[in-house]
């Protein structure tokens, strides 16, 4: 009234009609227009009370789903998704909530839930069918939520598309299946799938061809070599050098024709010596192989990835000792190759190659050859000594399957490209079965059934001659009365591979170390698998094997127990190293801390060999010795030039 012009509505007010005496609110979840002539309905994602005149944007974690809205809804709820955040202000339904980086939403419960091991942790808004693996990480389908760590990490290269998670040449579960045109070499952590194209597959095949040749050319010298011998007891005495073994002996004939009496006993001798040393050192290989045997296939055992310069070693490693060459040539660009046709190859192929043995070991007997049929027989033990672990492992691989989620089906572990409910595979679970009672089984009761009939012999009463003279002299009485009786059954030179090393008291021992073996071995299949379990019984079973020799102190050299012991903790510290990672005790190392546990590991490795170099160089420190003592003694004689030419012509 009386007023001499038009007042403005304040904030929040309006009028819609010229000449009004008042302003009216904007009611909440409006606000006024430009001119507040009107009220407007706030847009989905904003707010407003009472006379606004405008509206408040919802905050992060808040959503306003309808225009009008006079209130922002919490996205973490139970009524939205429990654990969920907004990607920004300003959300305008309920499909904006996500899940914070480090989390995917569970959609049967409703909730974020903390990602799986090996999906990014950066990555906001993920639900299970666009989950972002890391490199090394596979699945089976994209509404899986099973996270599988791959056998190696450039196997896979992650990503949210299962169809793209494979790197080029590899298909199939967990991207461990070589793709038509590419053959695989290596196995487990150490597969590779290499392309056909070009000639380099068939140079590495001729290569690994001739290693293979070499490496069983020098296990039958050494086989053949170590034969019938036993060590000296005497290292440094000449004289002490028993002229036992028939291949010197041979050697000494041969020899002697272009030698005089004198020279030729002394090359008798020289080659004694050699021949002697060399059967000393048997053990110590024997030894060592059993170590690489046993952790070479750890990795794959225990279901788990060493450190990448541990894993390649090992691998190797275990090919070479365990003649599993077949598993480092790409044979499938030249032929169909798989773990069937493999599993065939390496149990038709012992037993063909052992049957023909043991006929060749009967011919010479009937032709009365004793020495080359014991020979023979030999190198039959040596063979089955050398193939037992891996061909072991090999059945028993045959019963490990691994089952995935969903209908994705249960595959072979040791070769992912074969379907465990195939009718095919089923028919080789049968013929696993029956190769069990040939190998696992048969080839340590053909050890126990070989030795207990001779058990006698064997062992003449060595407990009672310890308790008689003592353990050094009575040991020492033993071992002689054990040759003595050696010379009047030559039969027994036949089996001096299974307890040449051992003292005549524990003469069942070759059986104890390969049941050490098995069970560290293909044993390990049915410890359940890839657990830490499995790790854990079979560190019990590493000890108890430790107890039993570090008590029992089986061979005769002392040299041999300290050694096989060494050999026996070098398998716990691997199994620990196992436990270490299978739990991921290391996972909060710098990398400074897990480049020292990798030395350790690496160090750990090469401890036996390391050893043994050593143990060699003192033989040939005492060769040289030796040698020196000829050649003074051919001086002394006035044949010091002859007698030099001659101990050339020996070495």
């Amino acid at each position: 009234f009386g007023s001499s012009a038009c007042l403005s509505c304040e904030d929040g007010f309006y009028n819609p009609d010229p000449g009004s005496s008042a302003c009216f609110t904007c009611a909440p979840g409006k606000f006024t227009n430009d001119d507040q002539t009107d009220c407007l309905l706030c847009p989905s994602g904003k707010i407003s009370g009472v006379a606004s005149s405008e509206c408040t944007v919802c905050e992060i974690g808040k959503f306003a789903e309808n225009e009008g809205s006079v209130e922002c809804k919490f996205c973490n709820t139970d009524e939205v998704v429990k654990g969920s955040i907004t990607a920004e202000s300003g959300t305008k339904s309920k499909s904006g909530c996500i899940c914070p980086a480090g989390k995917y939403l569970n959609n049967e419960t409703s909730t974020c839930d903390t990602v799986p091991e090996g999906v990014k942790e950066t990555v906001e808004g993920m639900n299970v069918t666009t989950m972002n693996l890391e490199m090394g990480f596979w699945r089976t389908t994209s509404d899986s939520s099973d996270i599988l760590m791959c056998l190696a990490e450039d196997h896979c290269l992650g990503g949210s598309d299962p169809e793209k998670q494979c790197k080029e040449g590899h298909t199939g579960p967990l991207c461990a299946v070589c793709d038509k045109g590419f053959a695989s070499t290596g196995s487990g952590p150490t597969l590779k799938c290499n392309i056909c194209e070009g000639g380099d597959a068939t140079l590495t095949i001729a290569v690994y061809l001739g290693l293979f040749i070499v490496t069983l050319g020098l296990a039958v010298g050494l086989a053949c070599c170590c034969n019938g011998r036993k060590p000296d007891q005497d290292e440094d005495d000449d004289d002490d050098i028993n002229l036992t073994s028939a291949d010197s002996l041979a050697a000494g004939n041969r020899l002697s024709r272009g030698l005089s009496s004198a020279q030729a006993e002394r090359a008798v001798k020289k080659v004694n010596g050699i021949m002697s040393a060399i059967a000393e050192v048997q053990p110590f290989i024997k030894i060592m192989f059993s170590y690489y045997q046993i952790v070479g296939g750890m990795s794959w055992g225990f279901d788990l990835n060493f450190p990448p310069i541990i894993t390649s070693f090992l691998s190797f490693t275990s090919s070479i000792v365990n003649l599993d060459f077949l598993n480092l040539m790409p044979l499938g660009c030249i032929t169909t190759s798989d773990f069937h046709r493999t599993l065939v190859v390496m149990t038709l192929g012992p037993f063909t190659l052992g049957f023909l043995n043991l006929l060749l070991y009967k011919a010479f007997k009937t032709c009365g050859s004793k020495q080359r049929a014991n020979e023979t027989f030999g190198w039959f033990l040596f063979m089955t000594f050398l193939i037992l672990p891996s061909v072991s492992t090999k059945i028993f691989s045959t019963f490990a399957c691994r089952d995935f989620d969903g209908d994705y089906g249960s595959y072979l572990k040791v070769d992912y490209s074969i379907d465990c409910n195939s009718e095919e595979h089923k028919r080789y679970v049968n013929y696993a079965g029956v190769c069990c009672a040939v190998f696992p089984i048969g080839v340590p009761l053909m050890y126990f059934f070989l030795l207990r009939r001779v058990k006698t012999l064997l062992d003449p009463g060595q407990k009672l001659l310890c308790f008689e003279k003592g353990e050094e002299e009575g040991l020492k009485a033993a071992l002689e009365e054990r040759e003595r009786l050696e010379q009047e059954n030559e039969d027994l030179a036949s089996l001096s591979f299974l307890y040449s090393a051992y003292e005549p008291k524990c003469w069942y021992f070759e059986i104890v170390e390969t049941m050490r073996k098995l069970i560290l071995t293909g044993g390990l299949i049915f410890l359940g698998p890839g657990t830490s379990e499995q790790i854990a019984i079979s560190m019990i079973i590493c000890l108890g094997a430790i107890r039993i020799f570090s008590g029992f102190k089986p061979f005769v050299k002392q040299s041999h127990d300290n050694f096989s012991e060494v050999s026996q903790w070098q398998v716990f510290f691997v199994m620990l190293s196992a436990m270490m990672i299978k739990t991921k005790l290391d996972a909060g190392e710098t990398s400074s801390e897990q480049g020292l546990y990798d030395v350790i590991l690496v160090g750990i490795q090469f401890m036996s060999p390391l050893l043994l170099v050593g143990i060699l160089l003192k033989k040939g420190e005492t060769a040289v010795r030796r040698f020196t003592r000829s050649a003074s003694a051919s001086a002394e004689g006035g044949e010091v030039g002859q007698g030099m030419g001659n101990l050339e012509l020996v070495e």
